[in-house]
């Protein structure tokens, strides 16, 4: 069943150059890898096109727009690519500066924002009803079950409301195995605190950042979730989730 609100857009980002899996992402996005019979993009498009968003955009980048523009075309994809004017990692805007790009571009919105490297199975249903009933910025967040594992991620803690009490970004000694999945859903409102952090020259990259920043000025909440989902962070995941989906 459709939820898509009135006016909700959808911005996956597929700006970085994932250079943990050199040598394939010297030649490939990320998200245009090979998975099974999909790409790893196609994913994350089931999904948000399962929930009824049909103004979906793709922040990617210079060096990779075309490989972008090939695949939309290929999947006759009505989208708005948003490319961003770098061709390097030295020069990359970074996931957060990214965003505040994509917005100045597509407008002032409610925003599904959801990387283009997430690999996941379930419904991004209760993330929006959620976002709905609090009307708040709010997250997607899934239990990797190992304190060890949690400390490459965003962890985070939750009260018993869901609200987010605590974000740590990669941190030495997690106090969760929750772990945010770079997925959020955003109100219209959100722009200026996005200017706000980026203006006090906080980290423009991992949304990690923005999000632990973000939870201390206003109410973040976490929808919990179970299931397949996979972090593709060098080539021996890529490897793993590969062999698994041929």
């Amino acid at each position: 069943m459709c939820i898509q609100s009135r006016t909700m857009k959808a911005l996956v980002l597929a700006g970085g150059f994932a250079r943990r899996l050199a040598p394939l992402t010297d030649y490939v996005a990320k998200p245009l890898l090979p998975l099974g019979e999909k790409l790893v993009i196609d994913w994350v498009m089931e999904r948000v096109r399962e929930i009824g968003i049909k103004d979906i955009a793709i922040s990617t980048n210079k060096y990779y727009e075309k490989q972008f523009r090939y695949w939309a075309n290929c999947k006759n994809y009505d989208i708005n690519l948003i490319i961003e004017p770098t061709r390097g990692e030295e020069e990359k805007f970074g996931a957060i500066a990214g965003i505040k790009y994509a917005i100045d571009t597509l407008g002032q919105d409610e925003y599904l924002i959801i990387g283009g490297d997430n690999v996941f199975d379930f419904s991004l249903k209760p993330l929006i009803e959620l976002y709905r009933k609090k009307h708040a910025p709010t997250m997607a967040v899934y239990d990797v079950g190992s304190y060890e594992k949690a400390k490459r991620y965003g962890v985070v803690k939750i009260d018993s409301q869901n609200r987010v009490i605590k974000m740590q970004e990669k941190p030495d000694a997690p106090e969760s195995t929750l772990i945010s999945t770079a997925t959020y859903v955003f109100p219209k409102t959100i722009y200026t605190l996005l200017n706000d952090y980026l203006s006090e020259k906080n980290n423009p990259d991992s949304p990690g950042y923005f999000l632990a920043w973000l939870s201390t000025r206003v109410a973040v909440y976490a929808q919990p979730y179970t299931g397949l989902w996979k972090d593709i962070g060098n080539i021996e995941e890529y490897r793993e989730l590969f062999l698994k989906y041929i």
